[in-house]
């Protein structure tokens, strides 16, 4: 496999990092992946790198506010900077690789945008993944203050939350990593709540509208999103050919949880199929 670094002009002309995991095999397929909130494009790379083994180009950016981006940690004016970031990285790729199923794959709240994002402009892509998908938004009496309140007069107040790595996952060397990662940040602002909460209830009115194939990877232990909400979401999507798959004792990342090579077969499986 060949890694490539680059910067594309996203929304409005902000300069965003991407990388490019490109497959030294006679390439089957494409994949874009928009990471989760406080981490970055270098996140998914064990899996980038397993799927680079199979044949696809993986191509992932950083997300204004994250990783090697620029922008406050965790802000975004209102939700159309993702929208139209992802679509301007879509039309790139499709440019430099035509020809080839193009998939679109989301952790966290990567999974919200993705699957906000095919709402508008599905066309073209040849399937949806989203892993723990960020579908529901339970906030505290404090945040609601600052998205309420402090929103109004300061949308890009910056409250830094406290790590718990072990939401994320329960393999301790995986933990180790994600603590020595300089490009991670754990950064919320009103104004990003504000947009989440927004995009949640539209996603969820709308759901019945997405109508490519479509997959949902989960951990029943996830105590970030719940698995509940996620799964009530699963049977609101419109697609005929949709699966989902629970993984039994694993966090928010099954991508770096223990067993994690049973989640990138069942990934591989899919995309082949």
């Amino acid at each position: 496999m060949q890694q490539e670094d680059q910067f594309f002009t996203g929304y409005k002309g902000t300069k965003l990092f991407y990388r490019i995991m490109k497959s030294t095999k006679d390439p089957v397929g494409v994949i874009i992946y928009v990471h989760g909130h406080g981490d970055h494009s270098g996140g998914f790379e064990e899996v980038s790198k397993v799927l680079a083994d199979e044949g696809y180009h993986v191509y992932s950016f950083d997300l204004r506010g994250h990783g090697r981006s620029p922008g406050v940690r965790g802000y975004i004016k209102n939700w159309e900077e993702y929208r139209e970031d992802l679509q301007a990285f879509c039309v790139l790729v499709e440019k430099e690789q035509q020809g080839l199923p193009l998939f679109l794959i989301g952790h966290s709240l990567g999974g919200l945008i993705g699957m906000e994002y095919v709402l508008n402009h599905g066309e073209g892509l040849a399937g949806l993944v989203t892993i723990a998908p960020a579908v529901a938004f339970e906030p505290s009496w404090f945040e609601k203050m600052l998205i309420h309140v402090v929103g109004v007069i300061k949308p890009d107040y910056v409250v830094e939350n406290s790590d718990n790595y072990l939401q994320l996952t329960a393999d301790s060397d995986r933990i180790k990593k994600l603590e020595k990662d300089q490009l991670r940040h754990n950064n919320v602002t009103p104004g990003l709540g504000r947009s989440i909460i927004k995009t949640i209830s539209r996603v969820n009115e709308q759901a019945h509208q997405i109508q490519i194939p479509f997959l949902m990877q989960l951990g029943d232990k996830d105590n970030i999103i719940s698995p509940r909400k996620m799964e009530e979401l699963f049977e609101k999507v419109g697609s005929n050919d949709k699966k989902k798959i629970v993984y039994t004792n694993m966090r928010h990342r099954p991508f770096d949880d223990v067993d994690r090579e049973l989640f990138q077969q069942d990934l591989l499986k899919w995309l082949s199929r």
